[in-house]
């Protein structure tokens, strides 16, 4: 077998990958990791056995690229556009653009012909080098597997799609009550009462998402260039040679340079903006819209055609009967981050209510008479608090009943009409809520991809400090499992 790793720059799951390669390493299987900018490759490679074969997508299309070919097979502007937004790619222009898709599309052409990949692994495609290598891999009838932190805490889903593992919604279909166990319900029945009270909380939501004060910031800020300094200055360096075929060092090395001023701004919003938002009021009828975070692939990749929150919050508005409310809640990792001018045009609506992050979500699904977000996981929440949720993208978890999907604006008008007369009654939500949850349950791996992060270093001989966890993960399960779900050995 062989299994081709994707390595971009995305945080955490290096480590952990890293450890899978090293397991697959001992076994008679031979790992190939593809990496798509030279920051990944100085700062990453490390993770990885040495014995395994590393292909650059830079140093590849340096030699081999061929700007005169142009071929595209079925991608369309969707996958690039999943990076420009999330890359603040702005001053690329038609060109550029079509280069940095040509680039790609030549590479895995060339990495699926010459090395044949039994399976391919990384993050969910979350952009541009993911949802091409996804691309390829439908192509050629070859197995993604993308690795993702469960909500379930202390276990991994394992994605055969873009934002779910196809057997969450089989496994579902075909359990029924007698099939549950009792240590299944037991553990399922403490997760939903915790999750929906939010005494658990999504584990990385905090790490990803966290935002610092002015002195915190010079402290970690200091701490990141005593890390990475020495790899953008390495990167910065030959860049005159890089620059035209690695989009996301590019992007790593203005972020880097840009992010004293990004936090000076951000905290100077969170003064400014701190009255904006409204109260709610127990005699209103509302619905919920969480606003998510942005950008980001929950909103870029999994809900494409909504992610202009501001469109989307003024369409949904819009589609509410006369006299209901649209509820929307800052999202907490949002705050000083978003634009004046957003919260400045949602006020305009008239049946739009800004709420501050600070207030209760549960408290907001209880009074709601439903829920309408792109892919959120307040969703997920409120669904298995009996109320109804109109789902705008993909999710992993619309199969729950209570969730109905929204092909359109018209669609969701239709959907929240028929929903408000029909009074939907669910005296076996309980039960529903066990099955959707063991359903789940039985689609993980146990594994902690934090824990990998935080508890070891790859084979690379760094020193573990001693405050940090000890990774815990069966890497020899993990592998075991991910070959008879993926591979069917």
């Amino acid at each position: 077998m062989k299994y081709l790793f994707l390595v971009n720059d995305a945080s955490f799951l290096f480590e952990f990958a890293g450890q899978v390669a090293h397991q697959l390493a001992k076994e008679p299987d031979t790992c190939l990791i593809v990496v798509n900018s030279k920051m990944a490759e100085y700062e990453k490679m490390r993770f990885f056995p040495g014995q395994a074969k590393m292909i650059s997508k830079v140093d590849w299309c340096m030699k081999q690229y061929d700007g005169s070919k142009k071929e595209f097979g079925e991608l369309s502007w969707r996958e690039l556009y999943t990076v420009h937004e999330r890359f603040n790619l702005q001053a690329y222009d038609y060109q550029k653009c079509v280069g940095m898709v040509n680039q790609l599309y030549q590479f895995f052409e060339h990495i699926f012909e010459k090395e044949k990949p039994s399976v391919v692994i990384g993050e969910p495609p979350a952009g541009l080098f993911g949802l091409v290598a996804q691309y390829f891999c439908q192509k050629n009838n070859i197995p993604f597997c993308g690795i993702a932190e469960s909500r379930i805490p202390g276990r991994i889903d394992l994605y055969d799609k873009e934002w779910t593992d196809s057997t969450f919604e089989k496994n579902f279909q075909n359990l029924k009550k007698e099939d549950l166990l009792p240590q299944e319900i037991a553990f399922a029945g403490d997760f939903i009462k915790k999750f929906i009270s939010h005494e658990t909380i999504y584990a990385s939501y905090y790490l990803v998402k966290m935002r610092f004060g002015p002195l915190d910031f010079i402290t970690h800020y200091i701490k990141r260039l005593k890390e990475s300094g020495n790899i953008l200055m390495r990167y910065f360096l030959q860049r005159s040679d890089f620059k035209d075929f690695d989009y996301e060092s590019e992007s790593i090395m203005r972020r880097s340079l840009s992010a004293p001023f990004r936090v000076v701004v951000r905290n100077v919003k969170i003064l400014l903006q701190k009255n904006i938002f409204d109260k709610t009021n127990p005699k209103d009828s509302y619905f919920f819209f969480p606003l998510q975070y942005e950008p980001e692939a929950s909103t870029l990749v999994l809900a494409t055609y909504y992610s202009n929150q501001l469109a989307t919050v003024k369409n949904t508005a819009i589609a509410l009967p006369f006299g209901y409310k649209l509820y929307l809640k800052e999202h907490p990792g949002s705050i000083g981050a978003r634009k004046n001018s957003f919260y400045k045009e949602i006020k305009k609506i008239p049946n739009a209510v800004l709420l501050s992050s600070e207030e209760s979500t549960p408290d907001i699904i209880k009074g709601s008479a439903g829920v309408i977000t792109m892919t959120s996981t307040v969703g997920m929440e409120a669904a298995m608090a009996g109320k109804p949720v109109y789902v705008l993208g993909n999710v992993f978890y619309s199969y729950h009943p209570l969730c109905e999907k929204v092909v359109n604006f018209s669609d969701l008008e239709e959907k929240i009409r028929k929903g408000l007369g029909a009074k939907m009654e669910t005296p076996d939500l309980e039960v529903i809520n066990l099955r959707f949850i063991i359903s789940y349950l039985r689609g993980t791996i146990p594994a902690d991809i934090l824990e990998a992060a935080d508890g070891q270093s790859g084979q690379a001989g760094l020193a573990r400090v001693s405050s940090q966890k000890e990774d815990k993960n069966n890497y020899e399960l993990i592998c075991s499992k991910v070959k008879s779900r993926v591979l069917n050995i």
